[in-house]
């Protein structure tokens, strides 16, 4: 995978605690935040968190996306969708985000090579008005 892949690839990660991102301009509202935190990685590395802004695909938004500088891929965080009352369905060829009721389905996937990219358009910048 080259590196604007990796930049634009979203993955929906089982294990990470946080929203995460390393291009800013992909999110909606950004605000820069001094002293937000840090984020640790599997391999003991941590990096500043400079802000949080919101990510945007149709009509399914996810708040509270954190910017981190210079990271390589965009992570999407099952335990933090699961809190604001989404579901995650795995099977063997698709994994699916919808309402905890099961009515809607927000986003389908397909699964590929043990990983789960997001298969979704981003709306970047402000919304119109």
């Amino acid at each position: 995978m080259c590196k604007e892949e990796q930049e634009e690839e979203w993955l929906v990660d089982i294990s990470c605690s946080l929203h995460m991102n390393g291009r800013f301009e992909y999110l909606r509202d950004f605000r820069p935040i001094c002293n937000s935190g840090h984020v640790m990685f599997g391999n003991n590395e941590n990096e500043i968190i400079m802000g949080y802004g919101v990510l945007t695909m149709g009509n399914f938004s996810i708040q509270k996306v954190a910017y981190v500088e210079g990271l390589k891929h965009n992570l999407i965080s099952v335990g933090q969708l699961c809190k604001v009352g989404h579901r995650f369905e795995f099977d063997s060829e698709y994994f699916y985000i919808m309402t905890n009721d099961r009515n809607t389905c927000l986003i389908k996937s397909k699964v590929e090579v043990k990983m789960y990219p997001l298969d979704v358009s981003l709306i970047i910048g402000k919304p119109q008005l």
